[in-house]
């Protein structure tokens, strides 16, 4: 087989498996009215092609409810001045979030506000 074309085939495989990674967001998500979530930052997965924060709010009888929230990818986030050290587990965040269609607890971020009320710019997509 010739070198370019399986250079020219790997290329195009990875292109397609990233496009499929990513999700038009009108398809999963109600871009129609946002949410706000409030709740201490459990985890943070700093990758492609989003980044992911793991939310644990409170309702109202006092039982925990964990929440996935995704955010622009890393470069993104890096562009707006954000950086990993930007999310601090355990500390408090307040979310201004799309929720999915679906009913599941997973959010794409409008806003993030920090500890203090701070908010934070460019970190979402709804």
């Amino acid at each position: 087989m010739n070198i370019r074309v399986a250079l020219a085939a790997g290329l195009l495989l990875a292109s397609a498996s990233a496009l499929s990674a990513h999700h038009p967001v009108a398809h999963f998500f109600d871009t129609s009215k946002f949410v706000t979530l409030e709740g201490t930052l459990t985890r943070v997965e700093w990758r492609q092609p989003h980044v992911i924060l793991r939310l644990e709010t409170r309702r109202n009888d006092g039982s925990a409810t964990s929440w996935m929230v995704e955010t622009r990818n890393p470069q993104g986030l890096a562009q707006a001045g954000l950086h990993l050290a930007s999310f601090t587990v355990g500390n408090t965040f307040r979310a201004t979030v799309c929720v999915a269609k679906d009913g599941t607890r997973w959010a794409l971020t409008h806003q993030i506000a920090r500890p203090g009320g701070v908010a934070m710019v460019g970190v979402g997509g709804c």
